[in-house]
Order: C-alpha cells, then sequence, then structure tokens
C-alpha cells in the first residue's frame, strides 16, 4: 500500500467523535418519533344522530382506532361503553384516506331530558387525543330509520310529513326511495345532511311525479349534501337519494330532512 493512499484513510480520533457526538442527538429524536404512537383521528360515527333516553351502538370510524381507546365528553349525564375496536372494511374504489381503516364500536346512553341537539366526544389514547366530533342528538321532527329494501318506486318507504329519516346507502349503485303523498298543495324542503358529519356519500337527490317524471333534482347545495326546495301540486311523490359516484357502504350514513315550509 503507498503511503498516498494509507494518509488518505486516517481520520483524527478527535473529529470522529466529535461526529459521533453530533449525530447523537439526532438519533434519538428519531428513534423517539419512530416509538410514539399516532394520534387517533375520527372520520365519521354510524350513525350520527342519536335519540335521548336511550343507549344507542354507535360504530366509530377514522384512523388509528383499533387499540384500547376511552370515550368523553365535555358534557356530562352522558356514558360511554366501548364494546369492540378493530380494523374496518374498505369497499372497492374506495379511499381508506378518505372514510378510515380502523373502527370502534361504542355504546351510549343518553338521559332523558337532555336538552342538548348535539354530543361533542373524543376518543383518547393515553395522553393523546382524538379532535372532536359532534353526533347530532333527536331533532325537532319525528325521527324514524330507514326499513330496507327501499330501492325502488314499487319498494319505496311511506314517510310522513314532518319526517327526519336516518339511513346509510348500504352498496355501490344502491339508491333509497321515500313515498310522500301531499293532501294539499304546500311548498316543501328536502335536505340531506351527510358530507357534512364526515359521511363519505355524495348525494344527488332527486323528486319524481305520481308518474315517475322528475321534477326536480339538486347535488351540491351545502358542500356536498343536497337540498331542494320546490313548491308541489297535492298528490304522491318520490324522493330518491344516490350517490353521485354510485358509491356506497358503512362510510355513507345520511339524515333525511322533510319539512313543509310556509
Amino acid at each position: 500500500m503507498s503511503s498516498r493512499f494509507a494518509g488518505s484513510c486516517r481520520i483524527p480520533l478527535s473529529t470522529t467523535l466529535r461526529q459521533v457526538l453530533l449525530l447523537f442527538p439526532l438519533m434519538a429524536t428519531v428513534a423517539v418519533a419512530q416509538d410514539k404512537p399516532e394520534v387517533p383521528r375520527i372520520a365519521v360515527a354510524v350513525p350520527f344522530a342519536i335519540p335521548a333516553n336511550a343507549t344507542t351502538k354507535v360504530v366509530v370510524r377514522g384512523w388509528k382506532l383499533n387499540r384500547d381507546l376511552e370515550a368523553k365528553s365535555t358534557i356530562g349525564g352522558v356514558t360511554f361503553k366501548v364494546v369492540r375496536h378493530d380494523n374496518a372494511p374498505i369497499p372497492n374504489g374506495q379511499d381508506a384516506k378518505q372514510i378510515g381503516d380502523t373502527l370502534v364500536e361504542l355504546e351510549i346512553t343518553v338521559p332523558a331530558g337532555f336538552s342538548s341537539a348535539s354530543l361533542p366526544i373524543r376518543l383518547f389514547a393515553g395522553e393523546m387525543e382524538s379532535t372532536e366530533y359532534t353526533l347530532l342528538v333527536g331533532g325537532r321532527d319525528p325521527v324514524v330509520s330507514e326499513i330496507e329494501p327501499n330501492d325502488g318506486f314499487r319498494q319505496a318507504q311511506a314517510i310522513a310529513i314532518p319526517q327526519i329519516v336516518d339511513g346509510q346507502l348500504h352498496a355501490d349503485r344502491n339508491v333509497d326511495v321515500y313515498a310522500v303523498n301531499l293532501g294539499v298543495p304546500q311548498k316543501l324542503l328536502v335536505e340531506i345532511i351527510a358530507r357534512r358529519q364526515g359521511s363519505g356519500l355524495d348525494s344527488v337527490l332527486t323528486i319524481f311525479d305520481a308518474k315517475g317524471n322528475k321534477i326536480d333534482s339538486n347535488d351540491d347545495a351545502v358542500g356536498a349534501d343536497s337540498r331542494i326546495e320546490i313548491p308541489l301540486a297535492a298528490g304522491p311523490y318520490w324522493i330518491v337519494i344516490q350517490d353521485a359516484n354510485d358509491h356506497g357502504g358503512p362510510a355513507h350514513p345520511y339524515r333525511l330532512v322533510v319539512q313543509s315550509l310556509p
């Protein structure tokens, strides 16, 4: 070996120690970052509307939820029980980054006389807490649940006016149909609450008359949520809900609100 080559390989010991000492804090920081658990995040709760004076099972979808968690609210008197936590199914063609890939199932008991129309909740993993998610509680108008099958005019679910319906598009290319019968001419408000609550549903709302003619349709009125205000003659009508991208599944709940306007 030449003296020139041998000389080029010599590194003063003091320089080596100094470099190691400089790198050590960076290495320690990387190790801590890799070991630090990620904060739980909530995408949507199904259903996102629950009654007062009842115990309701609610599946919360999101990220980093498949571990021991605790649910809490800033409003007192409400109790939470964690039933299970697990990975969440991802329907074909949908993005886990949007609808969540883990879940936790809760039993939420809201006492009688609960006066708030909403219930803020957070999930805790040790000292880490999720951002706040707000469940809807009750409703000013009568609330019913969707009854399947209601996938066409002949299977339409009859509803009254005023009415609130808590439902879900259960699969891709699913449509939900509701039938209303107006005894007198009136102006109707028909509205979907979904994306505002974190639902994956990009709703399209359509109203048909008794002959199957399309009367009105709306896609995005309040963000991705649909809303129609329309004067209608007396008679039967169908309200049809679908997803703009033909998607459906466990992350596609909605609340349908139907009211008579002055």
